[in-house]
């Protein structure tokens, strides 16, 4: 870990249209290995410029203008922060991209800082909030634990470390709406696996509302001791018998799950197929996600053996809720 960097490189987009954005997107974390994008505020002055001469004190504008202002504001105001951290070259990938950027003629001011590893945090608090995903569950950053009034079971903490998943992604926030969409179908107190765990997320959101006994596995030792982070902000002195956390090269497949969340890109759901089919019980559910919406018909071809019940988009990203016939 000593003198270990992360890349933040922030641009601002002027698109025609929003399939460019997924395109770019797509080739971000696909070819340039880009571990985490963020989208950032755009400043008042912005929206007085899309309002024009329209005024509107604060808890009256309606809401088909502000769904006018975010569409104007995503199409040709639109800042995203790419995240690189995970490579030995992630410096080298940065530019790489930027170079991209560049050649696309799409990005309309591109800035690159190189950080030390302990800012990473203090990074992800000046995009970080009060995530609800509905008037059940809600993701409170830890810093925030204390301010907030609200059920310990309807709430899930989270200190955001380097793991992907901290439920500000579009990824992870329909995982939790597809989650939260079939909490009456899958057994309380029965088994989850969170593969590709990252932050643990997903998995703390069903101990919480199904009293899950849950494997979290990923690849990252930095994404594993984030999630053992987490789930001690969220079950200090709780007994949690039943629960692991295990590297992916010793998880084994064939022990069967009520419940499975994979959240990650579409290669690694295709490439890992196999084990999540062997890892989903008979009628139990599997919630995959990590997708760009045009991946998600490739999906659900690869998953043949599974019925899909339902599908989520956000943004230029999609998530697919199976149940395994």
């Amino acid at each position: 870990m000593e003198n270990k960097k992360f890349v933040e490189v922030k641009v601002s987009f002027k698109l025609t249209n929003l399939q460019e954005l997924e395109d770019i997107n797509s080739q971000a974390m696909t070819v340039f290995e880009c571990d985490g994008v963020q989208e950032f505020s755009i400043d008042e002055a912005i929206v007085d410029e899309i309002l024009g001469e329209r005024a509107y004190s604060g808890g009256d504008i309606p809401g088909e203008v502000i769904d006018e202002v975010n569409d104007v504001a995503r199409l040709h105001h639109l800042n995203l922060v790419y995240f690189f951290y995970q490579s030995e070259d992630s410096i080298g990938l940065a530019n790489k991209f930027i170079e991209f950027l560049k050649e696309s003629k799409l990005a309309d001011g591109i800035t690159v800082e190189e950080k030390p590893w302990e800012d990473w945090n203090k990074e992800w608090r000046k995009f970080y909030s009060l995530i609800e995903v509905d008037e059940k569950l809600t993701v409170v950053p830890e810093w925030e634990k204390n301010n907030f009034e609200k059920s310990e079971n309807d709430c899930v903490y989270i200190y955001p470390g380097m793991g992907f998943g901290t439920g500000e992604h579009q990824t992870t926030y329909l995982c939790l709406k597809l989650l939260m969409s079939v909490i009456g179908e899958v057994p309380h107190r029965g088994t989850c696996l969170d593969f590709g765990c990252g932050s643990g997320i997903l998995g703390i959101a069903a101990i919480k509302k199904l009293s899950s006994e849950v494997v979290f596995c990923d690849i990252d030792p930095e994404a594993l001791h984030n999630c053992l982070q987490n789930l001690d902000l969220n079950f200090k002195g709780v007994d949690l018998s039943g629960t692991t956390l295990v590297s992916r090269e010793r998880f084994k497949s064939g022990v069967e799950h009520d419940l499975v969340f994979a959240n990650i890109l579409e290669n690694v759901l295709i490439g890992e197929r196999e084990e999540l089919l062997d890892s989903v019980k008979k009628d139990g559910i599997l919630i995959v996600s990590g997708l760009l919406n045009h991946q998600v018909d490739t999906i659900i071809n690869e998953y043949k053996e599974f019925k899909m019940i339902s599908t989520l988009s956000k943004d230029d990203w999609s998530a697919i809720l199976f149940k395994k016939l």
